[in-house]
């Protein structure tokens, strides 16, 4: 393999494909416990960042139908534009941990991706222990409190004249938390073996 071959793969070390996922066979050596963990979350985020990609569809279905709409017969909606704002809000925040399962979300590693394996994990680790889980967790008792209040009340949108219910998006914010919660379990069993193995398991 040439150089410049070796420079691509550490330039796409973080891309889906290179980052495992949750058929990704998992070293002998991790504990069954962690392995049948990780191979339930990842398999969950997996499933669930799928269904969660179909929303593009409505989305589009939405945008499509304004335009035509508006453009040809003169007659704009009042119900398009919430709509996928409110679908592409869900699918964001319940893509999210699909998207950290996948190793896709945005990290300036300048520096990072010339540690060591070791010491990458044990960065990972005590990032995802003390700033990750922390931070998401106040999130999702922040989201949980926010989503129930506005269910109780049957919120609706008060900057749009259609008026539409908001508590689904909000309940899918708690919910796209709760998930991220998940996947992070996940990515600190993988940094842990990382970090006392010296290799990651995917």
């Amino acid at each position: 393999m040439s150089n410049e071959d070796d420079y691509l793969d550490i330039g796409d070390e973080l891309l889906a494909g290179a980052h495992g996922g949750p058929n990704a066979p998992l070293p002998d050596d991790m504990h069954p416990l962690a392995k049948r963990t990780i191979r339930a979350i990842d398999t969950f985020s997996d499933w669930q960042g799928k269904v969660v990609c179909l929303m593009v569809v409505p989305i589009i279905f939405a945008m499509v139908y304004e335009v035509i709409a508006r453009k040809f017969f003169i007659a704009p909606t009042l119900w398009s534009f919430d709509i996928s704002r409110m679908l592409y809000g869900m699918s964001f925040m319940l893509g999210a941990a699909y998207v950290l399962m996948r190793g896709l979300h945005i990290r300036a590693d300048f520096i990072y991706r010339s540690f060591p394996v070791r010491l990458q994990g044990w960065v990972d680790l005590l990032l995802y222990i003390f700033l990750f889980m922390p931070g998401m967790l106040f999130l999702l008792w922040a989201g949980y409190e926010f989503a129930l209040k506005s269910y109780l009340q049957n919120e609706t949108a008060g900057d749009s004249t259609w008026a539409p219910i908001v508590w689904p998006v909000k309940i899918a914010l708690a919910l796209g938390v709760f998930f991220l919660v998940l996947q992070g379990i996940s990515e600190i069993l993988k940094s842990w073996y990382a970090a006392t193995r010296g290799r990651w398991p995917k």
